[in-house]
C-alpha cells in the first residue's frame, strides 16, 4: 500500500511501584491519564479503560487529543476502544474542515445532522458500522486489528 496514511492509537505508559508495592501508571502524552491497579496486569487494563476516558473527555471539551509519540525502553502500550479512535479521525476532520463540515458529512452519507452529532459525541451511541461508514465518506478506511505487544 503506498502512500497509505495509518495513525495507530498506541499510547506509550510508564509503570511504577508504590510503597504498598501496587503498580501505578503515568502517560507523557496524556499527562491528566493516572491509574493504578493490584500489580501490572490489572493497572495497565485500568489504563486502557483511563485513556478512552481521558481521550473522550478532551473531545468533549473540544481540546486536541495528540498523537501517540514513540514507545520508550520500559514503556507499554495501551489502546483506547476502537470506537472512541474513530470519533477522534471524525472530530479532527470536522476541525480541520472548518464551518459547514458537519452538515457535508451529513451530505456526504445521506443522513441528518443528528446523526452526525451522534458520531461525534464523546458518549453517543452510534454502531461501528455508522463511524466504517462515516470514516470512509471522508477518505479514511477503518482498520481495527488485535494486537499483542510484549510488556516493557
Amino acid at each position: 500500500m503506498d502512500n497509505a496514511e495509518f495513525t495507530v492509537f498506541a499510547y506509550p505508559v510508564r509503570l511504577h511501584k508504590d510503597e504498598d508495592g501496587r503498580s501505578w501508571v503515568e502517560c507523557r502524552d496524556l499527562p491528566e491519564l493516572a491509574t493504578d491497579g493490584a500489580d501490572e496486569g490489572e493497572a495497565l487494563a485500568e489504563a486502557s479503560d483511563a485513556l478512552d476516558l481521558v481521550i473522550r473527555d478532551r473531545l468533549r471539551r473540544g481540546e486536541a487529543v495528540p498523537d501517540p509519540s514513540s514507545r520508550q525502553p520500559g514503556e507499554n502500550l495501551v489502546c483506547p476502544d476502537h470506537v472512541t479512535a474513530y470519533r477522534v479521525v471524525l472530530a479532527r476532520w470536522v476541525a480541520a474542515t472548518g464551518r459547514g463540515a458537519q452538515s457535508q458529512l451529513a451530505r456526504r452519507l445521506g443522513k441528518g445532522e443528528t446523526h452526525v452529532r451522534r458520531l461525534l459525541a464523546p458518549n453517543g451511541g452510534a454502531s461501528v458500522k455508522s463511524f466504517v461508514e462515516a470514516l470512509g465518506a471522508i477518505g479514511y478506511a477503518a482498520a481495527p486489528s488485535l494486537a499483542v505487544m510484549r510488556r516493557g
